[in-house]
């Protein structure tokens, strides 16, 4: 494990809901990204914006700190993102090469009662990972894990509060085709967490009480192309993390893959996707 700085800045959110597929390839990313990047390592975290009290007053979800890290470095790379306590991480973007000679990994896992941001890699190329953490652990469920081959996995019954999204993403083989994809879903009285990939990998998650649904998106990028559209509006009180991920994570580019991020120029919630990736996303409050 290293230590690594931090960089802290605003954040929030509110409603909104809609169900979108965006294809093609609007030309958002500067396409020379798609060189292989040198070997770099950062964490960074976004924290709750100054007008935080607008999300305690409408009662919205508290944003328990936002990270992003990434590496090239060989190995499990990780650091603390703080307690688990009262306090729930999931995945918010995947960008990079997941395509080695074994398992690869990103997400984030609950260890010794703290959140864990983590790389893990055996290839030497671009490879990072964002987390949302969000501050409940109401109901909190285990986490469960899916393998290609697998039945899709129970995560648990749907209930009027329950939300369920990622937190890792592993693969040995698999998400190297267009087709390849893990994502939760519920059928109206369960939870699942399953996919379909060409070759060994999978995906974890976790479920949640969060009182409001604020929407479920999923964007398609064409190939080549990348573009950014919206999620969910917030004026404060909403978060939005992955519910699934698919497509061919072979690049070395901490910028090409799929990521959630806010911006707080339109105060939206945005899904970045490039080059075949597919996401979807959910928001809630």
């Amino acid at each position: 494990m290293s230590t690594h700085h931090f960089a802290r800045k605003l954040f929030l959110a509110a409603p909104l809901s809609l169900f979108a597929v965006g294809c093609g390839g609007d030309p958002m990313m500067d396409q020379s990204l798609a060189n292989e990047t040198a070997p770099a390592e950062a964490v960074t975290e976004t924290a709750a914006p100054a007008d935080a009290s607008l999300a305690a007053s409408e009662q919205g979800v508290a944003l328990g700190g936002t990270y992003w890290w990434g590496t090239a470095a060989n190995g499990l790379t990780s650091t603390s993102i703080g307690t688990s306590t009262n306090r729930t991480c999931f995945l918010t973007g995947v960008q990079g090469n997941l395509k080695g000679t074994s398992w690869a990994g990103v997400g984030v896992f609950d260890y010794a009662g703290n959140w864990m941001i983590f790389v893990n890699q055996s290839n030497g190329k671009a490879l990072s990972s964002g987390v949302q953490c969000i501050n409940t652990a109401t109901n909190r469920t285990p986490e469960v894990s899916w393998y290609d081959g697998q039945a899709a996995k129970l995560l648990g019954a749907v209930t009027s509060a329950r939300r369920c999204f990622l937190t890792q993403v592993e693969a040995a083989g698999g998400y190297t085709a267009n087709s390849d994809y893990a994502r939760v879903w519920n059928d109206g009285y369960n939870w699942y967490l399953g996919g379909n990939l060409g070759a060994a990998g999978g995906a974890r998650a976790v479920c949640v009480d969060v009182a409001s649904d604020q929407g479920g998106w999923l964007w398609i990028a064409g190939n080549p192309g990348s573009f950014t559209h919206n999620l969910a509006y917030d004026p404060g009180g909403v978060a939005c993390m992955l519910s699934g991920i698919g497509g061919n994570f072979s690049t070395s580019n901490y910028t090409d893959g799929v990521s959630i991020d806010y911006n707080s120029g339109t105060r939206y919630w945005e899904m970045t996707v490039s080059n075949s990736k597919r996401g979807w996303g959910n928001c809630v409050k």
